[in-house]
């Protein structure tokens, strides 16, 4: 179960509630529903590799030595020049329509 912040339509927030997915409880202060409060920069992954990292086969050097990329923007970017793509991308359910896919939701 993941933890949520939530905040109701009166603005009053709760803070990292471990609730299950979808279950929302009404405001404990006045009662009334509440959303899922998403907060700036809280989860966000940043696109810099710290240290860079050292690839050595398809986007390294013209000669064949590795080379270091310092952000994931750049590796896409060496890629997409190169003519490569990315293994793997989620993409919704099509018999859906769901952001849930089952061939991209479970990482081990």
């Amino acid at each position: 179960m993941p933890f949520y912040d939530l905040v109701c339509e009166n603005n009053h927030e709760q803070v990292d509630l471990f609730l299950k997915m979808g279950e929302r409880p009404p405001c404990p202060t006045c009662g009334s529903p509440t959303s899922t409060l998403w907060r700036g920069k809280r989860n966000i992954i940043g696109d810099d590799i710290p240290g860079g990292i050292l690839i050595n086969h398809a986007i390294c050097h013209e000669d064949g030595t590795p080379k270091r990329y310092y952000s994931k923007s750049e590796i896409q970017k060496a890629a997409k020049a190169a003519g490569y793509t990315n293994l793997v991308e989620h993409v919704t359910d099509p018999r859906s329509g769901s952001d849930k896919n089952p061939h991209t939701t479970r990482w081990y």
